[in-house]
């Protein structure tokens, strides 16, 4: 036995020694073109002597690692789709390390006899990534394999994971504008492929971005700083749609969901019927309206009580075999239910004290369905290496049908304890549809190896069409009887307006031209690229308005209502509309620009310096009566807009830009012309001012980038902003009544400092950035106070405050994971917005704030077979309210009611829309 315990031991070491005679292999796989990295590859090593064969997949970095590899000789080889296979013969050796890097490159189908050059896949990180790092001006871009990946479903979501960028949410919930480092949605444009179009907005020159499905893109770009080659009007910066383009290879993708809102596990959805509805005023139709005209058709209600969404998307496309034509199509399709629950508070203000006074709360309930349709068609033809021309035809439709109702409760009038006051109930049915076509001509074309031209005509237009919003305006009321007891009064009609039925149309029409000369000389040894160029736009802007009222009929006017408003009769008041509202009216804008710019590169220098000149013409007629100040006008102004943009290079992975440009930003066309106008889900009538002044700005950014490896980044930069006459919507009083009205504001100053961080981890990955904005302005307020005599004393102070919509802190987190061997991904996004201001008031420290809220969501993918994904997306995990608030104490001695706490903030408005939840497939061909 002694014997043996040796031989034993031996034997032992003998096995362990040849089960440790392993090595580790790993390394990288990317692209040999373009350096991105194939996350999605696969890497097999195979032994041809012992027969050890094994694979894995690249981590979300590009790089892959084989543990525990027997030493000795192999091959080792990636391989992904439309990619050349790549191997390499290795040898492992025992406890050693082996660093392999593999550069795919693309499958060639060219023709001996043409050299054409392809493009890249614009779609992926990488590419986003290079577009960030080649770009003149200071950018931030989104790549559609991340849109894709994302919770997200419309560019509005998406553009709120961007740095320095929040959103404005419409009524169901969702992102509707974006607000670029704290400036309001005024200050930037749209482009779609580098082309500024038109707003379907009836109120805004920008375009409402919830129109925009996300999968139309191939990259979603925010620009920060401007050069003098492009349009002037963005101090805040500009939102660039890169369009889906015609791939290398044949390509179909698809993509198939349903979805459905927590609101409605246990609640149906309500619609209403909308056959029998005008789709335009009677006026316009030129005629005088009869009783006849409005049928109760809008009034009879439906209830669905599973409203799935649909949302599809497919898209074809390729390129001919010598690759010189290409062509694609995309088509997506969206049709989604939300429901909210509003509480609203209006307010004035105590004379005695300056405190806020509420006086009544008003319950909404929103059921809101969205139809959202985009189609894009997109030809290319390439004559040659010098030669080639594009035409984009795209069309993007939204339309929204809305049932709200809402019961508001006088705490002053009738009201003598909880749940007793006067009450007026109002349903409303509202259908609208927004539409944007746009038909983009485009050519690029070098004349010598110098000497190059592009241009590019354009005709776009945005339109909106709000035909027949039909509400209905009951009065009731909860009452003490004697006895103690709580009765509930009969339902009244409003006798001056029991039912209001509106119709508003308007349209913006583009016709634009570009032509820009580009020339790149060789002068003192350095390379210079001059550019000079021009640009004309005519704008045509229309817009109509009517509103007929129509009240109980004239043989009972004291009708109730008992829930079918097909037993009361009504009489229509006004049969001509309202043809003198200052909302029918039509502007013209011209817009003439030129510009001179000079690029070159000294050393490790890169220096862009430009002027820009524009000349704005704007004239407008109203239909107005003819004694109100501002039907009809005309403004005419020109700009000099100088910019300049360096990038300093350390080297080829680390690089600091330093930009200022001069910019402005116009009135929009509804805050010109002389309306008083009630927006449905406004808490304030809106009125117009015609003596408003563009905006103009000093701009100046500084920011250090590196990209140490793969798509790893860190963006570090600062920004300054000079503003001059910033526009704002203050509360006025307007008689005996408040408005809510656009005015210059002196100046302003915005400062800010911004961080963009983005780790991968084989496996693991971390998106992350932070903006700190602080915004100043000083303006006049009132105060009302009590002098020690006992008598209320009005003054006027200055207050300085922020500027609306800038969140002194915005942050973003998302916690990235995927696993290759199971084909599943994962993410998890964290969104953070400080609160803002978001009305001002003519009171001292009375305007109202937005508080700040935090949004959880989540989207996974699972691969089930071949290009073949199942997916889901859920957003709004945490039921985050919207919520405003004026920060002065409630009262201890005010009404007691809900959401209002003696002593703490004063609550205006609170809006619930909770959970979202989305389950699809997706495909690639």
């Amino acid at each position: 036995m002694k014997k043996l315990i040796p031989l034993l031991i031996l034997l032992q070491l003998t096995i362990c020694s040849f089960a440790f005679a392993s090595g580790t292999i790993k390394g990288t796989v990317t692209d040999k073109k373009t350096g991105e990295p194939l996350v999605g590859a696969t890497v097999s090593i195979h032994s041809k002597t012992s027969g050890y064969k094994i694979s894995t997949g690249v981590g979300l970095d590009g790089s892959f690692v084989f543990k525990n590899v027997p030493a000795g000789s192999y091959e080792i080889d990636a391989r992904y789709v439309a990619f050349d296979k790549e191997d390499k013969n290795i040898e492992v050796q025992d406890g050693v390390t082996t660093t392999v890097n593999l550069a795919l490159k693309t499958k060639d189908n060219n023709l001996n006899e043409v050299t054409v050059t392809g493009h890249g896949d614009r779609t992926s990180d990488k590419a986003a990534q290079s577009a960030e790092r080649r770009s003149p001006q200071i950018l931030n871009a989104v790549s559609a394999r991340t849109i894709e990946a994302s919770p997200d479903i419309t560019i509005a979501n998406v553009t709120q994971r961007v740095s320095g960028v929040s959103v404005d949410r419409s009524a169901n919930g969702e992102a509707q504008y974006a607000i670029i480092r704290g400036m309001d949605a005024r200050y930037q444009y749209t482009l779609v492929n580098g082309v500024k179009i038109p707003s379907p907005d009836n109120k805004n020159r920008y375009v409402p971005l919830d129109i925009f499905p996300a999968d139309i893109v191939d990259r979603l770009e925010v620009s920060k700083s401007l050069t003098a080659n492009m349009e002037g009007d963005a101090i805040g910066g500009a939102i660039n749609l890169v369009l889906k383009d015609a791939p290398d290879e044949f390509t179909v993708r698809g993509n198939l969901a349903t979805g459905l809102a927590a609101n409605f596990f246990n609640k149906g959805f309500t619609g209403f019927d909308r056959s029998a509805s005008l789709q335009t005023s009677p006026r316009a139709d030129g005629r005088n309206a009869t009783g006849a005209d409005f049928a109760t058709n809008p009034f009879h209600y439906s209830e669905n009580k599973v409203p799935l969404a649909t949302i599809a998307g497919l898209s074809i496309g390729g390129r001919t075999a010598d690759k010189k034509f290409g062509a694609l199509l995309a088509l997506s399709y969206q049709n989604t239910y939300r429901l909210t629950n509003s509480t609203f508070f209006s307010t004035e203000v105590n004379p005695s004290n300056n405190q806020p006074l509420v006086t009544d709360i008003e319950k909404r309930t929103y059921n809101i369905q969205q139809q959202r349709t985009g189609i894009l068609t997109k030809f290319d033809y390439k004559f040659n290496n010098a030669n080639k021309i594009t035409l984009d035809l795209d069309y993007i439709n939204l339309a929204q049908n809305n049932y709200r109702f809402s019961s508001d409760t006088s705490l002053e009038l009738g009201r003598a304890g909880i749940g007793t006051g006067r009450v007026s109930q109002t349903y409303r049915s509202d259908r609208t549809i927004q539409t944007i076509k746009n038909g983009n001509l485009h050519g690029d074309h070098r004349l010598t190896d110098a000497f190059s031209i592009n241009w590019t005509a354009v005709y776009s237009k945005a339109t909106a069409n709000e035909p027949d919003r039909a509400e209905l305006n009951l009065n009731t009321g909860r009452n003490v009887q004697s006895d103690g007891s709580i009765v509930q009064a009969p339902y009244t009609f409003d006798g001056l307006k029991a039912q209001s039925r509106t119709f508003s149309k308007n349209s913006d029409e583009d016709k634009t031209g570009f032509l820009n000369f580009i020339y790149k000389p060789t002068l003192f040894n350095t390379n210079f690229e001059l550019s000079a160029g021009g640009m004309y736009r005519d704008k045509t802007r229309h817009s109509s308005f009517d509103e007929y009222d129509l009240r109980p009929g004239a043989s009972n006017t004291a009708q109730t209502f008992t829930g079918n408003v097909d037993n009361n009769t009504f009489d229509l008041f006004n049969t001509q509309g309202t043809p003198t509202n200052a909302l029918n009216y039509d502007f013209t804008e011209k817009v003439g620009a030129g510009y001179a710019q000079v690029k070159f590169t000294a050393g490790k220098l890169l220096t862009i310096a430009g002027l820009r000149y524009e000349h704005t013409s704007q004239s407008w007629l109203t239909q107005a009566d003819a004694s109100v100040e501002g039907k009809t006008g005309s403004i005419k102004y020109y700009d000099l807009l100088p910019s300049v943009n360096f990038k300093y290079q350390f080297n080829d992975k680390q690089d600091i830009r330093l930009s200022y440009y001069s910019a402005i930003s116009r009135p929009n066309f509804y805050e010109l012309v002389p309306h008083t106008a009630g927006d449905p889900d406004a808490l304030y009538d809106e009125q117009g001012n015609p003596n408003l002044k563009r905006i103009t700005a000093e701009n100046f950014d500084l920011r250090y980038e590196l990209f140490p490896k793969a798509l790893d980044q860190l963006l570090v930069g600062v920004f300054y902003k000079s503003i001059h006459n910033p526009i704002e919507y203050a509360i006025e009083k307007n008689a005996t009544s408040y408005v809510l009205r656009p005015e210059n504001f002196g100046n302003a100053t915005n400062y800010g400092f911004e961080l963009d961080f983005t780790k991968y981890f084989r496996s693991f990955g971390i998106r992350a950035n932070y903006t700190y904005t602080n915004s100043k302005i000083t303006t006049d307020k009132e105060e009302d106070y009590r002098n020690d005599q006992g008598f209320v004393t009005h003054r006027t102070v200055q207050q300085t405050r922020s500027l609306q919509g800038q969140s002194k802190n915005i942050g973003n987190l998302s916690l990235l994971y995927r696993s290759v061997k199971n084909g599943l991904n994962t993410q998890l996004s964290f969104v953070y917005t400080g609160a803002r201001l978001n009305t001002v008031s003519p009171y001292l420290d009375n305007d109202i704030w937005q508080k700040g809220f935090t949004t959880l969501d989540l989207s996974a993918d699972k691969r089930l077979y071949g290009n073949l994904y199942l997916y889901i997306k859920a957003t709004n995990l945490l039921n985050t309210p919207y919520e405003l608030e004026i920060r002065r104490p409630y009262p201890t001695d005010a009404v007691n009611v809900e959401l209002q706490k003696a002593g703490e903030n004063t609550s205006v408005r609170k809006d619930l829309y909770r959970q979202y939840y989305i389950l699809g497939l997706r495909y690639k061909l």
